[in-house]
């Protein structure tokens, strides 16, 4: 399947460690949180573990409530312009941060975007067909080895100075303490074993 993803996460807190210690759904709070990203009542129809629920099927949503954060698996959250979900972003988030990573090996494109009630803080897009799609805000501390040439692709005309599905990878890593693809370090945790409410909407 490769990696697709993409994932949201609304905190008060800093992203890390987050899903190290993932307990107490609140299937209430779900649903309506739910509710608020469709715009309109979902069915609730059986759950997902959250490498699978990362890339829900279109018309279908992963939304799950804990009591340190809320996060929400959908491809309406996948745009070449990230910047471009930062009204909806904002209406979720209210008062709290949020961080996204989407991406699709099918076309070697990855984003990273990330909000503070400030407004965008980060938005980065690109592929190698589309380039630097977008490129707006500070750049987080795990880029810096990918833009600096440390992670450069071992092929001779490849359009970019790294592989952005290895930089999304990176990003989940960082963010939410799981990989899809690459090698697994001490703080990541099993994505099969995390199970995800599904909605769908019609």
């Amino acid at each position: 399947m490769g990696s697709k993803a993409a994932i949201l996460v609304l905190t008060h807190e800093r992203p890390e460690r987050l899903f190290q210690d993932i307990s107490g759904l609140d299937q209430s709070r779900s649903i309506s949180l739910a509710e608020r990203f469709f715009g309109g009542v979902p069915r609730q129809s059986g759950v997902a573990p959250l490498d699978l629920a990362v890339w829900p099927e279109e018309g279908a949503a992963c939304v799950a409530s804990f009591p340190r954060f809320d996060v929400v698996c959908s491809r309406k959250i996948s745009h070449d312009l990230p910047s471009e979900i930062a009204s909806d972003v904002a209406r979720l988030a209210g008062l709290r941060s949020a961080y996204a990573v989407c991406m699709e090996s099918s076309r070697d494109w990855a984003s990273i975007f990330a909000w503070s009630p400030k407004g965008v803080t980060r938005s980065l897009s690109l592929s190698p067909e589309g380039g630097v799609v977008e490129d707006v805000g500070q750049r987080f501390p795990f880029e810096v080895p990918f833009w600096s040439g440390r992670r450069s692709v071992r092929v001779s005309d490849y359009q970019l100075p790294f592989h952005p599905i290895d930089l999304g990878n990176e990003a989940l890593r960082i963010f939410f303490n799981f990989i899809l693809e690459g090698t697994e370090d001490d703080l990541c945790v099993d994505p099969e074993e995390i199970e995800m409410p599904v909605f769908h909407y019609s």
